[in-house]
């Protein structure tokens, strides 16, 4: 008897495995069995439907509306002309007298009337139409526009002049200069400040770039100075002189490679170069020497030719 409980209890055990087996079976009978009622309970009947149904129709309608309103100002959104709300006008004035107001009716935005505003009072001015197509932030569209418009006193235009006024009585004499020269080889510091946009910095800066060059030969080269950029160098153009017998010139069989490698337009590329080929031939006669044999090109031979000496 003992032999036979013994079997049936073993019959009627589980395992581990076996009882987690049946948990799983009873909860997919569980789901089957009572999905059917709680999708009954949870459907919407007809006569409520056809009541969601308006309510989903507003809301596609209400949201149609918003995304066209959304995307209307993306239309013009790479739009550059600025926002001033008012349409753009054409009218006479003097881009030296005209105030912030003025440019932005004519089409500009606000900072490029601030950039044009700060340009004159460092000193800049214009002379002629063409003058304030050279500004960066007037573009070749708005100046052709503008230009029929732009009118400049001819007071003004006087200006790059020097006139000088005098009698024969000492209290009579009188002396206007509306621009002060500057040679630009022999200033110091203190006369370099008396250009247009140039401080106690700028002078630094060109005196020290003078001093690697040896002198400058054309006025473009004063924008090879860290620093000065067109505007800038729009300001005092018409003031500097220029004496290019002040020019120190490097000897080019004497000096060492060391030395010619101390100028901007050589480096020390060029100067071992140089160098090299000097101690080839005995003696540079002249630059095209150096053309030919391909150690320097024709551009730097143009700007090393004012301060080369054999």
């Amino acid at each position: 008897m003992a032999q036979f409980s013994k079997k049936l209890k073993e019959l009627f055990s589980f395992t581990r495995n076996e009882r987690i087996a049946v948990a799983m079976l009873l909860i997919i009978l569980a789901i089957v069995y009572f999905y059917p009622h709680f999708i009954s309970k949870t459907n919407v009947d007809d006569e409520n439907f056809d009541e969601f149904k308006v309510l989903v129709d507003e809301f596609e309608r209400d949201n149609k509306a918003e995304i066209e309103t959304s995307e209307t100002p993306a239309k013009t959104y790479n739009n550059t002309k600025p926002k001033t709300g008012k349409n753009i006008e054409t009218f006479e004035f003097n881009p030296n007298t005209a105030d912030e107001n003025i440019f932005v009716r004519l089409g500009f935005s606000q900072k490029q009337a601030a950039a044009i505003i700060n340009y004159r009072n460092k000193g800049g001015q214009f002379r002629t139409a063409d003058d304030f197509k050279k500004m960066y932030v007037v573009s070749d569209d708005d100046f052709e526009r503008l230009k029929p418009y732009i009118k400049i006193k001819p007071t003004e235009n006087k200006s790059s002049e020097t006139t000088e006024k005098s009698s024969n009585t000492e209290e009579n004499t009188t002396a206007t200069r509306t621009i002060i020269f500057v040679e630009i080889n022999s200033a110091d510091t203190a006369e370099l400040k008396k250009l247009r946009g140039i401080g106690s910095y700028y002078a630094r800066l060109i005196a020290d770039y003078r001093s690697k060059l040896g002198g400058f030969a054309n006025i473009n080269q004063l924008k090879e100075v860290r620093g000065i950029d067109d505007e800038r160098f729009l300001m005092f153009a018409n003031q500097v002189k220029i004496d290019t017998l002040l020019i120190n010139k490097l000897n080019i069989n004497k000096l060492t490679s060391k030395e010619l490698a101390q100028h901007p337009y050589i480096g020390n590329y060029l100067a071992r170069g140089i160098e090299q080929y000097r101690n080839i031939t005995g003696k540079i006669e002249n630059l095209q020497q150096l053309v030919k044999e391909k150690i320097i090109n024709t551009e730097q031979a143009e700007k090393l030719k004012y301060y080369i000496e054999f």
